[in-house]
C-alpha cells in the first residue's frame, strides 16, 4: 500500500503471515481485469491513549460483501469471518496508534474475466496520523471535465478497485492544474463527488449532499456525518438532493468526508472562494464531534466502535 511502511503481520486468503508475503498473482483476474473489491478502515486511538477503535468496523464488511456480490464472485466470506480476520490482525500487530486496514476480496486462479472464483482475500494495516494543517485550513477542488461513472455502466455503490479510475483522471487533471482534488458532476450534469470522498455544503444554514443515487459511493463516514448533524441540530435541515454546480459556488460552507479524508473544509471551488475562503463554523462543529466519537470521547451507538486493548502482546 502507498503511504508508508506497513506492520509486520499481513493476512492473504484464510491464514496470518508476513506483510512482505501478501502478494496477489499477476495472472489473476483479480490483477488482470481489477476484479476486486476493498474496503478501508480507520483506527483511532481513544481519548485515554489504552484503546485502539476500529470504527463501524461490522457496516464495513457488510458493504464488502455487498461489493463482491455485484462483482458477481463465488464463495463470498460472511461479513462476521471477515471482521474477525481483521480484528485480529490488529491484535497481532499490537497497533498503538491511528492507523489505516486495507482489505481486498478479489478473484483469484488464472480465469478469464468472466470467472467467479476462486475468491481470495487479503489485509495489510499501516499507520496514518492525521494531517490537522489539512483539517483546519481546507483544500481547493476543481470540477473536473470528466464525468462520474453511472451506475448502468460501473456501479460506483460498489467499492470496486476498477471504479477508481474515473477518480484518478479527475485527481490528475485537478493536481496538474494547481488544484488539491477534483469534484466529479454526473452525466446530467449535477455534482456526484469527489475521488474518495462524499461532498456536503451549506447554504442558508441547511446542510445539503448528493442522494446515493447520484454516483456516489454508499459511504459510511457520510452516513456518520448526515446522522450526527441530524441528532445534534448542527444546521436547521439536512437534505439529501441533487446539487447543481453552480450552488457550490454559492455555498457558504462546503466539505469533502471520508475513511481516508475524514472531515475536510472546501475553501474554494474552480478559483471560487467557498463563503470566506476559511473552515466554517458548522464543518468545524462536525469534525469536533466526529473526531471525539471516533476516540471513544462522545458516545456512539454500540456497533461502532470495536475496541482492541493496546496491552494484549503479540501472537505467535
Amino acid at each position: 500500500m502507498a503511504g508508508g511502511a506497513v506492520y509486520p503481520v499481513g493476512y492473504l486468503d484464510g491464514s496470518f503471515v508476513a506483510a512482505d508475503a501478501v502478494r496477489l498473482p499477476l495472472l489473476a483476474p483479480g490483477v488482470t481485469y481489477a476484479a476486486s473489491v476493498f474496503e478501508g478502515i480507520r483506527g483511532y486511538l481513544d481519548h485515554s491513549g489504552t484503546v485502539l477503535n476500529l470504527f463501524r468496523l461490522g457496516e464495513h464488511m457488510e458493504r464488502l460483501v455487498r461489493s463482491a456480490q455485484i462483482l458477481g464472485l463465488d464463495e463470498i466470506p460472511t461479513a462476521q469471518a471477515m471482521a474477525d480476520a481483521t480484528y485480529d490482525l490488529m491484535r497481532r500487530n499490537a497497533v498503538r496508534e491511528d492507523c489505516y486496514i486495507r482489505i481486498q476480496v478479489y478473484l483469484g486462479g488464472d480465469g478469464d474475466m468472466t470467472s467467479r472464483g476462486p475468491t481470495g482475500v487479503a489485509a495489510l494495516a499501516r499507520p496514518r496520523p492525521q494531517l490537522p494543517d489539512r483539517l483546519e485550513r481546507g483544500i481547493r477542488c476543481q470540477v473536473s471535465s470528466w464525468r462520474r461513472i453511472a451506475d448502468n455502466a460501473s456501479p460506483a455503490r460498489a467499492k470496486a478497485a476498477a471504479n477508481y479510475f474515473n477518480g484518478r483522471l479527475a485527481g490528475l487533471q485537478a493536481k496538474a492544474d494547481g488544484y488539491d482534488t477534483a469534484l466529479i458532476l454526473t452525466e446530467s450534469g449535477s455534482v456526484a463527488e469527489a475521488p474518495g470522498a462524499c461532498l456536503l455544503i451549506v447554504r442558508d444554514n441547511i446542510l445539503i449532499t448528493p442522494p446515493v443515487t447520484s454516483g456516489i459511493l454508499e459511504s459510511l463516514t457520510r452516513d456518520t456525518i448526515l446522522r450526527r448533524a441530524r441528532a445534534l441540530g448542527l444546521a436547521e435541515d439536512v437534505v439529501e438532493r441533487p446539487v447543481d454546480r453552480t450552488e457550490l459556488y454559492a455555498a457558504s460552507e462546503a466539505m469533502l468526508v471520508g475513511t481516508g479524508m475524514e472531515v475536510v473544509p472546501v475553501v474554494a471551488v474552480d478559483r471560487f472562494s467557498i463563503g470566506d475562503g476559511a473552515r466554517g463554523p458548522v464543518t468545524k462543529a462536525l469534525q469536533d464531534d466526529y473526531f471525539a466519537l471516533v476516540r471513544g470521547a462522545q458516545d456512539a451507538p454500540d456497533t461502532w466502535l470495536s475496541p482492541i486493548p493496546t496491552q494484549l502482546e503479540t501472537h505467535a
